[in-house]
């Protein structure tokens, strides 16, 4: 019963995210959660024999969750959000610096901050298995959240990659964001255009001036 609830939460989560984030935050995050789950299909489909899943829909070979796949995105949106708030506050910047390397610390720290608890509640709750007999990990577990210490080696590495492509791509696949994009840049060209011609004269009086 309990991994029946958590698959319909992993599918619930995507629409209650975004809202909570468009509401509260007043972020459109959809660009975010469609870059980060094409990382994640990356991710789950190339090391598909290496992991054991105990969901009901999979999408790839009888094991890989479609909600696996589309909780990266989620996760992914959390990090990159978490990680420019603690960057913007231990730095005192209002904005992430262009080509700041050390935006790449506070990713890790964050996708640690995120991650581990979610590493904790998906292998206590049964919803995957590591496949030990191909994996052959022997640096030790971590206390507590029983994580891989390789496992946290390798969040390490892809949080210096994954967090800089979402927030590369999150304006391209955002539908909302370029829609919006799209009716400001309409407006400012219409504002531009009425601008550009000139007034008609009165008919009785001195011609209106051109310019103000």
């Amino acid at each position: 019963m309990t991994l029946i609830l958590i698959e319909v939460w992993s599918y619930v989560q995507i629409p209650v995210i975004w809202y909570l984030f468009k509401k509260l935050a007043r972020r459109d995050v959809s660009g975010h959660m469609i870059a980060g789950t094409l990382i994640g299909a990356f991710l789950e489909f190339s090391t598909e024999p290496l992991w054991q899943y105990h969901f009901k829909i999979t999408v790839y070979k009888h094991n890989t969750p479609l909600s696996v796949v589309t909780g990266w995105g989620v996760m992914f949106t959390l990090v990159v959000f978490l990680s420019e708030k603690l960057y913007c506050w231990f730095l005192k910047e209002s904005t992430i610096l262009p080509q700041d390397k050390r935006i790449l610390f506070f990713d890790a720290l964050g996708a640690l901050l995120i991650g581990l608890p979610l590493e904790t509640l998906g292998l206590k709750s049964g919803v995957w298995d590591y496949r030990n007999d191909i994996l052959h990990w022997d640096w030790g577990i971590m206390p507590f959240f029983r994580m891989p210490y390789e496992a946290l080696f390798g969040y390490t590495l892809l949080m210096l990659i994954a967090p800089t492509f979402v927030r590369y791509w999150e304006g391209v696949f955002s539908p909302v964001g370029s829609l919006f994009k799209g009716l400001i840049l309409l407006e400012e060209t219409e504002d531009q255009l009425s601008g550009s011609v000139a007034p008609s004269t009165s008919d009785a009086g001195d011609p209106s001036p051109l310019l103000p």
